[in-house]
C-alpha cells in the first residue's frame, strides 16, 4: 500500500479548497483560509512528514464538482481517526443533503446520548469537509454553532443545500 498523497486546489462557489487523496480515497478537503504553502504544511503534518506528495488540480476539480452538486459520481473516502470519531463521522454521512441534525441527535444515533461534547469535538476534527457534511450538524435550538471556517460559511452551505433541494422539488 502506497503512502502517497495526491493533492490539488480548486475553486468552488464558497471559495478555494484543497483536496487530498490516497489510493483508498479522498482523505482531506479543506477550505483555504490562509496561504497554500501553510495548507500543504498542515496536510503533511496530518498525514506524515515524509509522505510523498503530488499535485493534481484535475482531481481536485472533479471532487469539487461532486461535493457541490455539479457531478453525480461516487467518491471513495479514506477516513482515519479514533473508533469514536469514525462512528460519529459515519453517522454524519447519513444526514441527507439539505437537512440538518443536532449534536444531540447525532450523539443519540450512535448510542452515546450523554456524549454531546465529545460528538461536537469529533465533528470539529473531521478532515473531509463537505463530503463528510459536518456543516449539517447544528445546535438543538436551531442555531448554527461553530464551524472551522466560520459560522457564516456554515450558514451559507446549509442555505445553499436547502435552496438546491427546493429548486429540484419544483
Amino acid at each position: 500500500m502506497s503512502n502517497e498523497i495526491v493533492y490539488g486546489f480548486s475553486d468552488c462557489r464558497f471559495g478555494d479548497i484543497i483536496v487530498a487523496r490516497t489510493e483508498q480515497g479522498v482523505c482531506d478537503l479543506q477550505f483555504l483560509d490562509f496561504n497554500r504553502l501553510e495548507t500543504i504544511h498542515e496536510l503533511a503534518e496530518r498525514w506524515g512528514e515524509y509522505t510523498p506528495t503530488t499535485q493534481d488540480d484535475d482531481m481536485a476539480h472533479t471532487v469539487s464538482r461532486v461535493a457541490f452538486g455539479q457531478l453525480n459520481h461516487p467518491l471513495q473516502l479514506d477516513l482515519r481517526g479514533t473508533a469514536f470519531q469514525l462512528r460519529v463521522w459515519q453517522e454524519v454521512l447519513k444526514i441527507p443533503f439539505g437537512q440538518t441534525r443536532s449534536y444531540q441527535e447525532v450523539a443519540e444515533a450512535i448510542g452515546e446520548p450523554t456524549a454531546v461534547r465529545a460528538v461536537a469535538t469529533a465533528i470539529a476534527q473531521n478532515p473531509i469537509a463537505v463530503l463528510v457534511p459536518c456543516h449539517r450538524v447544528i445546535h438543538s435550538d436551531g442555531t448554527y454553532g461553530e464551524y472551522h471556517w466560520g459560522r457564516d460559511l456554515k450558514r451559507r452551505l446549509i442555505e445553499w443545500e436547502k435552496a438546491q433541494v427546493n429548486k429540484n422539488q419544483q
